[in-house]
């Protein structure tokens, strides 16, 4: 059995590549479709009888969102599973591969959060009965983009572009991107906020990159030995049969 702490997971480069397009392109289209679902948005600086008004007509949409964001959010633990398994297929750090898989998991937890703050607002809008302070405070927690989520994507960031640039288990042409967009995550608004809309094109075309990308040479998994007899590469065994 293959562990966190052991060698490169028995999986195929091929299905390495299948889940990281699976999961990336539809981490980026659900959160899209999110999007799109809410429309125009109400800041945070709208005031409480406005609100009241707003999620009277809207909070169907609004809830129906936030079950789209929480599909993105399971979409990306495929997604970000698949940088790791490259990572150890490539023999990158332990440290590198531990990164991505807590990066991985923040980033899916705050967007299940973000998700859930918009599934409220979908339930209480429409009820009479809460008080228009009480759908302020929610709205704000909706509205307003977490300090957490954006250093969860930072995180993510990092570790794919030290894993680009360092062992080679991303391509380089998104290892580059992925550094740009992670300082710019920690930016201001409106500037972080772009950078937010960024990673999720940089998710979908990550997916499709590591999907068509050709593995290393370090990246090929080993062929299980017989009991008592180490593993040997397939490369390695090609070379020897030639």
């Amino acid at each position: 059995m293959s562990h966190f702490d052991q060698g490169p997971p028995p999986v195929s480069p091929a299905a390495i590549g299948r889940l990281a397009a699976v999961g990336g392109l539809g981490f980026c289209i659900a959160s899209l479709a999110g999007d799109f679902t809410i429309g125009p948005f109400p800041d945070s600086g709208t005031p409480a009888p406005q609100l009241v008004s707003y999620y009277a007509a809207h909070h169907a949409q609004v809830g129906a969102a936030g079950m789209l964001l929480a599909v993105a959010g399971l979409l990306f633990v495929p997604f970000g599973l698949a940088v790791w398994a490259r990572i150890r297929q490539a023999s990158g750090s332990p440290v590198l591969a531990g990164l991505a898989i807590i990066a991985t998991t923040l980033v899916a937890l705050t967007t299940l959060t973000s998700a859930s703050a918009y599934g409220v607002l979908g339930d209480i809008g429409g009820l009479r009965g809460v008080s228009p302070t009480a759908l302020q405070a929610w709205h704000i927690m909706g509205s307003e983009g977490s300090l957490v989520g954006a250093a969860a994507t930072f995180l993510f960031l990092l570790a794919a572009a030290w894993a680009g640039l360092a062992v080679r288990a991303v391509p380089r042409w998104l290892a580059w991107p992925a550094l740009l967009l992670a300082v710019l995550q920690l930016m201001p608004h409106p500037i972080g906020f772009f950078a937010s809309m960024l990673f999720l094109a940089w998710a979908a075309a990550a997916g499709i990159g590591l999907l068509l990308a050709r593995p290393s040479r370090q990246a090929v998994p080993s062929r299980a030995a017989p009991v008592g007899q180490p593993a040997y590469p397939v490369a390695q065994e090609e070379v020897r049969h030639a």
